[in-house]
């Protein structure tokens, strides 16, 4: 049975492990480090590993480890990396790339080591094996398969990834507003909100509509996964294990009917047209509300609800502007026109945060394309 690692946005291991356990019902105690969730105690067939791809929300890859050897030396390494039957994952057309990492090791060049183990794929699978180097995690390529290779203190971990695509690449937004929030942070910060699915949700920055969009796939159980391929779907071992063994569990859910309680806006009408698009690519478009205007136009409502949202931080959309009216303006209305309810927003400064004048909790700190931020959450 393989052995299953969840690579996770640095600071969303938390929010990530109670996922993991309330959807695949695993044991969230065992947090690892360096933005990985394992649950290695816990059996998890082929099954577990497609069902987790489709399903889960925040992590950015599903890793399958295939060795875990101490190696001091090169024909050492090439010996021990030849002992995986490579060829249950790869096929002779295969086109892979290899990102290797060294710390406190003997074999400290990861090129070389690179190098060896493409050497090693080749003598046990007998044959050439197209590689290319790697690419940023968000470049477009055209690889079948990623290997990860972590050497630490002489001991040498090869994985493979399930995924293929980063799994935050849902395939809904295709036309985006300025500095989107990557589908995966959304989700988590949806999820580390507490928000309850039958009360309204509003984003008064909606840009590209990734928040709304999120928390409509989570309301009416619509796997993010349920539009894309995967990796471990071209795995011959994949395809022999689940040949004729029907799922343990089923890779969809019926849509539950909530009532039409989440509203996106943006004073930006470009950006409620990308978000327009991208939530009925999602197959969400009845179920959220879309609207143009500004923020201080939002909807009241008698009944409590959560506004989640992205606001602009001052860099990259607004860098040379002075923000500090604008969420003065902002907490302002909210404590004004929205009693009771709890408020969830990102941004980069305390001092930009505080000009809410809102009892600010942090909810989570990760990075949002490179930016450091925390997720603030308030009570009015």
């Amino acid at each position: 049975m393989p052995e299953v690692f969840f690579v996770i946005p640095p600071g969303l291991e938390t929010i990530a492990a109670k996922e993991a356990s309330n959807v695949l019902a695993l044991h969230s105690e065992n947090l690892a480090k360096d933005g990985l969730v394992d649950f290695p105690e816990v059996t998890c067939d082929w099954h577990c590993v497609q069902f987790a791809n489709r399903e889960l929300r925040v992590p950015t890859r599903i890793l399958v480890r295939l060795a875990n050897f101490r190696a001091t030396n090169f024909p050492e390494l090439v010996k021990k990396s030849a002992r995986i039957i490579w060829a249950d994952y790869l096929s002779k057309n295969s086109t892979i790339t290899i990102r290797t990492t060294c710390k406190k090791s003997k074999l400290y060049h990861s090129d070389a080591v690179t190098e060896r183990v493409h050497k090693a794929i080749e003598l046990q699978m007998g044959q050439r094996i197209n590689l290319v180097k790697p690419k940023e995690e968000n470049e477009a390529t055209s690889i079948d398969q990623l290997i990860i290779v972590r050497l630490v203190n002489d001991n040498v971990e090869i994985s493979i990834d399930s995924s293929g695509a980063p799994l935050y690449q849902r395939g809904y937004r295709l036309a985006s507003a300025k500095a989107p929030i990557r589908e995966n942070l959304a989700a988590a910060v949806v999820l580390a909100s507490g928000w309850k699915f039958d009360q309204a949700l509003i984003d008064p920055f909606c840009g590209s509509g990734t928040i709304p969009i999120e928390a409509a796939l989570l309301q009416n159980q619509i796997s993010p996964g349920d539009d894309r391929s995967f990796a471990f779907q071209n795995w011959p071992v994949f395809q022999k294990h689940t040949k004729y063994t029907p799922p343990p569990l089923p890779l969809s859910k019926p849509i539950t009917n909530h009532r039409n309680n989440i509203y996106g806006s943006d004073r930006d009408a470009g950006a409620v047209q990308a978000a327009i698009e991208n939530s009925q690519r999602a197959g969400v478009e009845n179920h959220i509300q879309w609207n143009r205007h500004a923020f201080s136009d939002m909807p009241t409502s008698e009944q409590p609800g959560w506004i989640i949202t992205n606001p602009p931080y001052g860099q990259r959309v607004s860098s040379n502007k002075d923000l500090r009216n604008l969420y003065a303006q902002f907490g302002k209305i909210v404590m004004n026109n929205f009693k009771d309810w709890q408020v969830v927003f990102l941004c980069s400064d305390i001092k930009l945060a505080t000009q809410t004048q809102l009892k600010l909790k942090p909810l989570l700190k990760f990075s949002n394309g490179g930016i450091p931020v925390v997720a603030y959450t308030a009570k009015v």
